[in-house]
């Protein structure tokens, strides 16, 4: 009895020695695939193109004619550091006289109208063509009547616009024609950047 007894101890040991050796191993994980992070484009802002030091010279030439009469002509000149604004307003009231009716008898005395010539401008001067100028430009002209009239006329011709140019220094370019939808009457805009050195 205490043969078996031993022998029944022995084949416990050797198992428990054998299960020990046994140990279980987890099973090997699969690498983690890294997280896609989806990042938005950033937008790469230029820097600003910084201004030269110099003046340019702006001249606008407005030509009126009416028919082949003479024509009626008005010069802005403006200087302007690059890549600076710069406006210039001219108004005045001239009288023009109470316009007549067929069969009526005139209306004696004056009405009042605005005339104007107003300009806006914006040099820049161009880094990869130095003798270049990028100009945005603006015009306003309410001129009188045609001829230095003093009656009303009808239309009262007038003239607005907003132009980007590129410019070659000191050369004139004639801008904008403009024909009067009321009369034969036509307003030519020329324009002259000229950088000062």
């Amino acid at each position: 009895m205490s043969k078996r007894f031993v022998m029944l101890m022995c084949a416990v040991a050797v198992s428990g020695v054998a299960l020990a050796g046994q140990e279980t191993k987890p099973a090997a994980k699969a690498p983690a695939k890294p997280v896609e992070t989806k990042t938005e484009p950033t937008a790469v802002k230029a820097a600003p193109e910084q201004a030269l030091p110099l003046n340019i010279k702006i001249e606008v030439n407005i030509t009126d004619q009416t028919g082949t009469g003479p024509a009626a002509r008005k010069v802005v000149s403006m200087i302007v550091g690059d890549r600076q604004n710069t406006s210039i307003r001219s108004s005045a009231s001239v009288p023009v006289k109470n316009p007549t009716m067929p069969g009526q008898p005139p209306i004696p005395g004056f009405n009042y109208r605005n005339v104007t010539i107003n300009v806006d401008a914006r040099p820049a001067i161009l880094y990869k063509e130095p003798s270049k100028v990028l100009v945005t430009f603006g015009l306003e002209y309410f001129p009188r009547p045609s001829g230095g009239a003093e009656e009303m006329e009808p239309g009262m011709a007038s003239i607005n616009e907003r132009l980007g140019l590129i410019l070659e220094s000191g050369k004139p370019v004639i801008v904008s024609q403009a024909a009067d939808p009321t009369s034969d009457r036509k307003i030519t805009v020329e324009v002259t950047a000229t950088i000062l050195k």
